[in-house]
């Protein structure tokens, strides 16, 4: 087989399995915007990043993780948010990237990274949680102790000023934990 034809082969096969990013449908309602996500790949969708991207003077991110319950193959999911800019200007907001249960990935590269670093984020809040509990259990620290130390942490993680906790990833992520 020629270096061409293998690389053509590749291309081929390679295009016929990438990932697909969610078709989405926009509905405005009162006071709201209903969004409908579907899932045309052939894997179940795990997690999925909307934006308002363009859009004059405004914006809009809804960053989803759905690992623990995947959208299937097929599927569309409704999912209403009280932000009524994505109604009004729906041209405007695109799914920017998404991840799917094999691993696979499709969109915007940095977005797909910010997802990913979102659930980094995410297990290193959880592992704190958890080695936090391990410890107190271990130590056999009482249940109010536990509960103080841990309302402590929590205050320790100041939520980002309004504006950054909707955009900023890394914001997205700090609020978040």
């Amino acid at each position: 087989m020629s270096l061409k034809t293998f690389a053509a082969t590749l291309v081929l096969a390679l295009s016929a399995t990438a990932a697909q990013l969610p078709e989405l449908r926009i509905e405005p309602v009162a006071g709201a915007t209903i969004f409908y996500l579907k899932n045309v790949s052939t894997q179940p969708l795990t997690a999925y990043i909307v934006e308002l991207v363009g859009y004059p003077g405004s914006a809009f991110t809804l960053l989803q993780d759905v690992s623990s319950e995947p959208i299937p193959a097929g599927v569309e999911k409704r999912l209403q948010v009280t932000d009524m800019t994505a109604g009004a200007a729906p041209e405007y907001v695109k799914v920017q990237g998404a991840i799917y249960a094999d691993g696979s990935s499709a969109g915007v590269p940095q977005k797909v990274t910010q997802i990913v670093e979102y659930r980094r984020s995410m297990l290193g809040t959880t592992r704190e949680l958890l080695g936090r509990l391990e410890k107190a259990k271990t130590a056999g620290t009482a249940k109010a102790a536990v509960v103080a130390d841990l309302k402590q942490w929590a205050g320790t993680m100041q939520p980002p000023a309004r504006h950054d906790r909707l955009y900023a990833p890394a914001a997205v992520n700090q609020s978040a934990s």
